[in-house]
């Protein structure tokens, strides 16, 4: 079983940060977190130069640092330790992958700015390059846990799912939902009729998921749902389909099987990381 002892927020002194703050304080207070480090970088090299002169005797870290404790006070309620890390690097991946590895962070929480430009692109590099779980917060989103879709593909790396949702099952009573999305292959089409397919397609997924969740063993109930793609991808169905059930949460995986319904990084988790989902996107790892 895993442990979500440090966490770590990154924060860039937008409005976004308020809603990280206040997701971070209730994940701390659900979770019983030890520890929350909250980290900005400075790009001092983005200054433009007309405003260097009159900067240049400014503690930028300092005052950032000062600005960033007034709000985490104003917004962090959890009786939980807390601490900010003020960095100065051109590459932010960098910072985040140094302070996981330094502070022994057990997961990130960083912000999804829906329909905002460049959006995803950090969350894109970190997936690739720290080794802890990352928790990807949209500015819209409500902080609950009541109900937890799971991507489920049936992969090794999808069990790491399920051994997330024990450590929360063990904090708060959560409704657990596993989803499989399947897909209906195009190279079969020409030969065989898309009803046939579909049918078969959903009994043999129906069948699979079933299997999967008994050989879980878990102590708690976890409702199936089997989806079927249509014109979507895996990733829109999966965001679609957990909005439209009210999920306050959806975990994936990120690398899964190589199958139809692949849940590898790069395939569909990278295009979760990216996309304007409305609830919180839990990548394990």
């Amino acid at each position: 079983m895993i442990n979500i002892n440090t966490i770590l927020v990154g924060l860039d002194l937008s409005p976004m940060d308020d809603h990280l703050i206040a997701y971070a304080s209730f994940l701390a207070k659900k979770l019983d977190i030890k520890k929350v480090y909250f980290t900005h970088n400075v790009k001092k090299y983005a200054i433009s130069e007309l405003f260097q002169e009159q900067l240049k005797d400014l503690d930028l870290e300092q005052i950032i640092g000062d600005e960033l404790s007034e709000k985490i006070t104003n917004s962090f309620d959890a009786d939980v330790e807390w601490d900010t890390l003020i960095a100065e690097d051109p590459y932010t991946e960098s910072i985040f992958n140094h302070i996981v590895n330094k502070y022994y962070i057990d997961m990130i929480l960083v912000g999804n700015k829906i329909d905002y430009e460049g959006a995803g692109v950090l969350t894109d590099k970190l997936l690739r390059m720290v080794k802890c779980p990352l928790l990807i917060i949209p500015e819209t989103c409500t902080p609950k846990l009541n109900t937890i879709w799971a991507g489920t593909d049936f992969s090794r790396s999808c069990m790491k799912i399920y051994n997330s949702i024990d450590y929360i099952e063990e904090k708060i009573d959560a409704n657990i939902v596993a989803a499989h999305v399947y897909q209906i292959p195009a190279q079969f089409s020409p030969y065989v009729s898309a009803d046939t397919m579909k049918v078969k397609l959903k009994k043999h997924s129906q069948e699979r998921l079933e299997k999967f969740i008994k050989r879980l063993h878990k102590p708690y109930n976890i409702e199936e749902k089997v989806l079927d793609s249509k014109e979507s991808t895996i990733a829109e169905k999966l965001i679609e389909c957990s909005q439209d059930n009210n999920a306050d949460l959806l975990m994936v995986a990120d690398k899964g099987s190589n199958n139809i319904s692949s849940l590898m990084l790069g395939s569909v988790t990278d295009e979760l990381s990216t996309s304007n989902s409305r609830i919180p996107i839990w990548v394990v790892k």
